[in-house]
């Protein structure tokens, strides 16, 4: 998967983008002056666009259509030298992680999550309404992502 930004994006946008890119595996790029229909052509897309100078919603496209779009707060973002090991999410998400190209939460990634020396992780806290996501490499945790509003499209996978 590509991630890339809105135009002119933030310090703070462009260091969440390339860490958030280089844990889930995605090749980050820099968008210059793309176009929506320059970027589209990619078959797998993520757009973070900020408010404030802040990332503040990742998008998902896949084939052209919006099939995901997270509105979120991150706190303080710490760089870490990462590998490219798969990233399994622990605890329940209202979407499939496989929309963000993570192992998916069946029988069979469950198994493997028991098997492998697993470096990424995802821990997905709930309490009371709020969802937050805590991205770990090695027990060294990179950032946290408060979710305010998911949205995803059934029909766009």
């Amino acid at each position: 998967m590509i991630l890339t930004t809105s135009r002119k994006p933030s310090k703070k946008t462009r260091r969440f983008s390339k860490v958030l890119a280089k844990f889930m595996n995605w090749r980050y790029l820099n968008r210059g002056k793309m176009s929506m229909e320059d970027l589209l052509c990619f078959n797998e897309l993520a757009i973070i666009e900020e408010f404030k100078g802040n990332p503040a919603v990742l998008k998902i496209y896949k084939s052209n259509k919006e099939v995901l779009r997270l509105r979120f707060n991150v706190s303080n973002i710490n760089k870490f030298k990462m590998d490219d090991s798969p990233v399994f999410f622990v605890g329940k998400l209202q979407f499939d992680p496989l929309l963000l190209g993570a192992v998916p939460q069946t029988k069979a990634g469950d198994k493997l999550f028991k098997k492998m020396d697993v470096k990424k992780k995802v821990f997905v806290k709930r309490k009371n309404s709020d969802t937050v996501l805590i991205f770990e490499y090695n027990n060294f945790e990179l950032f946290k992502m408060k979710i305010l509003d998911i949205k995803f499209w059934e029909k766009g996978l």
